[in-house]
């Protein structure tokens, strides 16, 4: 490069300088920050895919915090290619301050089954920087655990157990592996 094109390339480069950053986006105004209980929730944010060994597909998106809840979304892909079913799922700090996960199973064409027409309700049991358990209630009373573990950066493991005293269901986990494409 000759350097009488310097002094051209030089306000490009600084141009270049400003216009790049970390974020991109509109700035968000303080409500839609991160409250600060639910904030250590962050490591669920992203989107996760496990092959099942089946050979069904499940698919977890979740949402960043925003405000005083995280959005969760999730697809199992039959091996027709269908949708077997699908779920909405809210971790949310509710009106008693406690940290709550919603869930609702849709079937195919988000049909609600009949014997779910509630949302299944979930309490927090434990949350660190890296794990969260919760414990159902109500309807969901026979779910002894529903536990979240990023086991690395791009790894994270959904495990589900059952009170054998109220339910034949057998525990499952699922081994997520993290979706960038």
């Amino acid at each position: 490069m000759r350097l009488s094109a310097l002094p051209f390339l030089l306000p490009l480069l600084s141009l270049s300088a400003c216009v790049a950053t970390d974020r991109i986006g509109p700035e968000l105004p303080a409500n839609a920050m991160a409250d600060e209980r639910v904030a250590p929730l962050s490591f669920l944010s992203g989107r996760w895919l496990s092959v099942n060994p089946n050979k069904t597909v499940n698919e977890e998106h979740w949402m960043p915090p925003r405000g005083r809840f995280l959005l969760g979304a999730f697809r199992q892909v039959r091996l027709d290619g269908k949708c077997s079913f699908v779920e909405l799922s809210e971790i949310t700090l509710d009106d008693n301050d406690e940290i709550i996960l919603r869930l609702r199973h849709m079937h195919r064409n988000l049909v609600v089954p009949e014997k779910r027409k509630a949302a299944n309700v979930f309490r927090l049991k434990e949350l660190t920087d890296r794990r969260v358990e919760f414990t159902g209630t109500g309807d969901a009373e026979g779910v002894s655990a529903v536990i979240y573990e990023l086991r690395g950066p791009n790894e994270l493991v959904q495990t589900i157990e059952f009170d054998p005293a109220k339910t034949k269901n057998k525990p499952f986990v699922s081994v997520y592996q993290r979706a960038i494409d």
